[in-house]
């Protein structure tokens, strides 16, 4: 893996700041103070459908280099993520992934710039994501939401390479913008969750390479209560049909030949298939810390609630 000397070169340096802003209940000005901005970084704030802004003059006066878009009707995550990526093509290195409900560090713009200068080969940085029961402990869903959600992207204190089967999610991720361009590729916009998921597999199939960063935290509000944590998930289980299976396999055996597999044989190994995401879930907790061991069923439950609801996408379509 080349590294390069950053006091003789630094080539990445206009870095876009994109968050989506979708729930105006959240406080977006909290998350803007955070952001310490440099001459050539600005924040893109996407809109997500025509939601009132709070405290938008306050956003503005505090900060100048911010621009609101629109998507004038409420659209997918991916087609925000895509508007994002084309605002940059013209004026920006590299594209910086932040949600609207992610706390960052003061400094993470700059330990993302660092190390896509630092290792010119890798397209995609992530830095980790700190689930909100860091803080809160006693609420069920909260904890297993955090865990479910950020097990590829747990706090660490080195650099490291992101292998499959997993991913870097897209509330702290960064992208060098013209691996994204060249290779044409795009966000799916017809997912509405897990398009971080689609993201890195188009990526790795360019023979790109995903790495996860130190010193470029985010402190994410996970779910608190059971009916957004089960649509979360029973959402995630449907767009696994997409991403984990049709877009991979239907080009091996053709479509046809596809479906009729998919309909006989997945009911019956579900299970199995859901043990081993299970044990994916968990292992890098466990390696954290043991007593995560304990969320062994839970998790296996939520695999097997999310496996149904893959089966289901595959019913409707």
């Amino acid at each position: 893996m080349a590294k390069h000397n950053l006091l003789k070169k630094t080539k990445y340096k206009k870095v876009l700041v994109c968050i989506l802003y979708h729930n105006n209940e959240i406080n977006l000005f909290k998350l803007i103070k955070k952001i310490s901005l440099k001459k050539q970084h600005r924040i893109l704030i996407v809109v997500d459908g025509k939601i009132i802004i709070n405290n938008r003059k306050k956003i503005l006066q505090h900060n100048n280099k911010i621009k609101f878009i629109y998507s004038l009707k409420k659209k997918t995550v991916a087609f925000n993520r895509n508007l994002a990526m084309n605002y940059a093509k013209k004026k920006f290195d590299l594209v910086l992934f932040l949600d609207s409900d992610v706390i960052p560090d003061k400094k993470i713009i700059n330990s993302h710039v660092q190390f896509h200068n630092e290792y010119e080969d890798i397209p995609l940085i992530g830095g980790s994501v700190i689930p909100s029961f860091f803080k809160n402990r006693y609420n069920l869903w909260e904890i297993l939401d955090g865990c479910l959600s950020w097990f590829t992207s747990i706090n660490t204190n080195h650099n490291k390479l992101i292998h499959n089967p997993y991913h870097l999610p897209t509330c702290n991720l960064s992208i060098k913008k013209n691996f994204f361009f060249n290779n044409k590729i795009t966000f799916d916009s017809k997912l509405k969750t897990g398009e971080d998921v689609d993201l890195c597999n188009k990526v790795r199939n360019k023979n790109g390479k995903l790495m996860l960063i130190k010193n470029a935290k985010v402190l994410h509000q996970d779910r608190t209560n059971f009916k957004s944590f089960i649509n979360h998930h029973t959402n995630w289980g449907r767009h696994q049909f997409y991403t984990i299976y049709k877009k991979k396999y239907s080009k091996l055996t053709g479509n046809n030949f596809f479906n009729f597999l998919f309909l006989i044989i997945y009911p019956f190994v579900m299970p199995i298939i859901n043990l081993i995401s299970t044990f994916f879930t968990v292992f890098p907790w466990v390696k954290f810390k043991f007593r995560f061991i304990l969320l062994i069923p839970a998790v296996y439950t939520v695999h097997l609630i999310k496996g149904l609801f893959t089966y289901l996408e595959f019913l409707k379509k």
